[in-house]
């Protein structure tokens, strides 16, 4: 059988029993997006993360929906990533639940392309990974740089600090960190540093002021360039979107 033939074959296939493996993948979550960013399709792992009654509540749901929006902002931009072509493989990333908890994932992303050949949706798995404390943790030299930067992202950090940290030198940390975690050491750092500016802007009365000095920005102004470049909004309209009321 020639390539023809086969993909005429698959297309008379039912996949949805193909689909139906993934409910047999407890700890895998999987997922289809449709070109609006919306929710098509989840297995049962996806379902329970997200505390959802049944599958069919996710049809019409974005990220914005499931997950606090300082999460949700990144994995929509990364579904415009996968439908400019681009494949995201294995990363290393921080994803939330039902009580919206970040936890440690491994995370692959790929476009789908329609009978025309053109990308009409994404799909996409994660699997949770043991913390980064836990010996099972897949990248143990990088769990000390890591944990530090998860728990206090406002600190001082430099390359040479976390390479230290972790026991390698800083040219094999960066190189380890880009690998696993598909970024720079420095722009996860200050996704970080955003991401917890962006949950104070909606979770306390602080001013900007006091949150870029809290989350390790020099001033307002440097909280406000960076956030307007990673959420498209200034610190204060994404206040006034997010906040209750």
């Amino acid at each position: 059988m020639n390539q023809e033939g086969a993909d005429s074959a698959l297309a008379q296939l039912n996949h949805r029993e193909v689909e139906a493996l993934f409910d047999h993948m407890e700890n895998t979550q999987f997922w289809i997006k449709d070109a609006e960013c919306r929710y098509l399709k989840i297995n049962r792992a996806f379902q329970l993360n997200y505390s959802l009654a049944r599958r069919e509540d996710v049809l019409g749901l974005t990220d914005l929906d499931l997950s606090p929006p300082w999460l949700a902002e990144g994995f929509l931009k990364d579904d415009l990533r996968v439908f400019a072509g681009e494949r995201i493989v294995n990363r290393i990333e921080l994803v939330g639940g039902f009580d919206h908890a970040a936890r440690w994932n491994r995370t692959t992303k790929i476009p789908v392309t329609n009978k025309a050949g053109r990308i009409g949706a994404t799909a996409g798995i994660t699997q949770p990974l043991p913390g980064v404390q836990s010996p099972g943790f897949p990248v143990p030299e990088l769990a000390p740089a890591l944990q530090a930067l998860q728990k206090d992202p406002s600190s001082a950090w430099s390359n040479g600090k976390l390479a230290k940290m972790s026991g390698l030198s800083v040219s094999a940390f960066e190189r380890q960190f880009r690998k696993h975690l598909q970024t720079s050491p420095m722009k996860f750092l200050k996704r970080l540093r955003l991401a917890r500016a962006a949950a104070a802007l909606i979770q306390t009365g602080e001013s900007v002021s006091e949150i870029a000095a809290e989350c390790g920005f020099s001033d307002q102004a440097h909280l406000s360039r960076e956030f307007r470049k990673l959420f498209d909004v200034t610190p204060t309209e994404w206040r006034e979107r997010h906040s209750a009321g």
